[in-house]
């Protein structure tokens, strides 16, 4: 007879051993991140020995901060901050605190109501802005799937917080979000936005008369813009301090050879080397069948540093073996963007390159996090790579960034003195083959920041 109360179930539960979940962990880290854990393991594991051969790095990031100590170069395309004869103003608010912009930001974070969704959100993308206080990528490529809709609502929270124009793409956007910011809106911040996206270097040259004709106003109106624009900072970030200069290691290369073939290096002097040191190896196997209690202390005590320099070693094994087969994927997927350049990155999912590699999406997801890859292009974070498809009608398939980048083209050298409409450059995109409806033309006007009256002036 079976007593009341009792409740027969069968579940399946999955349990993640401590081993697994590190070499997770490992997996997601950033170069410098890694190397952090390395040195921390060091320190309290006598029996891992560490080669360093990142110091190299240090080095090359010491001279680049000596140089640039002497010269701040603000942006090749910023036509006349950088030759401003005021330029030293520009630095005369750099604070002498050694509080960096994330430590400030996310102090002001701290103070303020919201839904805890946006705020971790908000928190995440913090970390990212770079020295200059941008995002070095699209905000939503920034955060985990899950936390993806708050995107938007967490950029709105980080550009209103101080210092002003911070959380923006470019400098241009930054001092558009400075001057909303300091009140302006409507009409009169629409002006101000053509002024700074078109004009700034017609007004280096000293053609305001004819950046008046442009936009319709008078010269009175353009100087005052002008004016009120040298109040601004194209660079609001680099008024905090930091400990060090931020320099990425890029952990893979991919490039082409003297013949034009496409070669894949893993990059293993970005992370130290590291090994068990023999003699505690010796020392454990002195120890052993040692009955005596002092004995079996110490080979307890050794076994245990053994083990744990051997699973540090594992994970990081786990790690480059993933990231390099990872990379050979994406080589052989993404070709013509490796040969070609930007224009020519295709639509790439994680599952995709997970199905390949033999892996779950998740691990990609983690592999792709916070790493980055030299190519003939430049240096690119991994996650740069994978991008939603947009198809065409010969079956090839685009990435949303490569739509984005014809897109951009297609207004810059549009010629007609007229706007173009999104339907029509939906119409354009067609004559290419190239399928996007004008909502998604619209979405992607907005990611590029470019106002939907915007035209070129010649």
């Amino acid at each position: 007879m079976i007593s009341q109360g009792l409740d027969l179930s069968l579940k399946q539960e999955l349990k993640i051993n401590a081993q697994l979940l590190q070499t997770m962990e490992t997996l997601s880290l950033s170069t410098e991140e890694l190397r952090e854990k390395i040195r921390k393991e060091a320190e309290t594991n006598p029996a891992l020995i560490v080669h360093d051969n990142t110091a190299s790095y240090d080095a090359i990031a010491h001279q680049y901060r000596e140089r640039t100590s002497r010269r701040e170069s603000y942006a090749d395309d910023a036509p006349f901050f950088a030759d401003d004869k005021d330029e030293a103003n520009w630095m005369e608010g750099m604070v002498g605190s050694r509080e960096t912009l994330q430590e400030h930001l996310s102090a002001e974070l701290g103070m303020l109501n919201m839904d805890s969704n946006v705020r971790h959100a908000a928190e995440t993308l913090i970390t990212s802005l770079d020295r200059n206080g941008f995002f070095p990528e699209d905000p939503e490529h920034l955060l985990k799937e899950d936390e993806r809709k708050y995107a938007a609502e967490a950029v709105k929270v980080i550009q209103s917080l101080e210092p002003e124009g911070v959380g923006a793409r470019d400098w241009r956007e930054s001092l558009i979000i400075q001057a909303r910011c300091k009140g302006m809106k409507d009409g009169e911040l629409k002006l101000f936005s053509a002024f700074v996206m078109s004009e700034l270097e017609k007004m280096k040259a000293g053609k305001t008369l004819q950046v008046a004709k442009e936009l319709g106003v008078e010269k009175e109106d353009v100087e005052a813009m002008f004016s009120f624009l040298k109040t601004l900072t194209p660079f609001p970030g680099r008024k905090y301090g930091s400990e060090y200069d931020q320099y990425v290691v890029p952990e893979l290369s991919i490039k082409k050879d003297e013949n034009g073939i496409l070669r894949m290096t893993l990059n293993r002097n970005a992370v130290p080397l590291v090994e068990i040191d023999p003699e505690y190896t010796a020392l454990a196997a002195e120890y052993k069948g040692d009955r005596s209690a002092e004995g079996k202390k110490t080979e307890k005590f050794v076994r245990e540093k053994i083990s744990s320099a051997s699973s540090l070693i594992n994970q990081l094994e786990v790690r480059a073996s993933t990231l390099e087969r990872t990379g050979a994927v994406l080589m052989e997927k993404q070709k013509d963007f490796f040969l070609k350049g930007p224009r020519f990155l295709k639509g790439l999912t994680m599952q995709e390159i997970a199905s390949e590699v033999g892996v779950h999406e998740a691990t990609i997801s983690r592999i792709a996090a916070a790493k980055y890859i030299d190519t003939d292009f430049g240096i690119y974070p991994l996650r740069a790579l994978f991008s939603s498809k947009v198809e065409s009608n010969d079956g090839e398939n685009y990435s949303r960034n490569a739509v984005k980048e014809i897109i951009s083209e297609i207004i810059r050298d549009n010629t007609t003195g007229k706007p173009l409409s999104d339907q029509k450059i939906s119409d354009m995109l067609a004559e290419r083959g190239i399928k996007a409806a004008r909502r998604t033309v619209s979405k992607y006007r907005h990611e590029l920041d470019i106002d939907s009256s915007f035209v070129r002036s010649n």
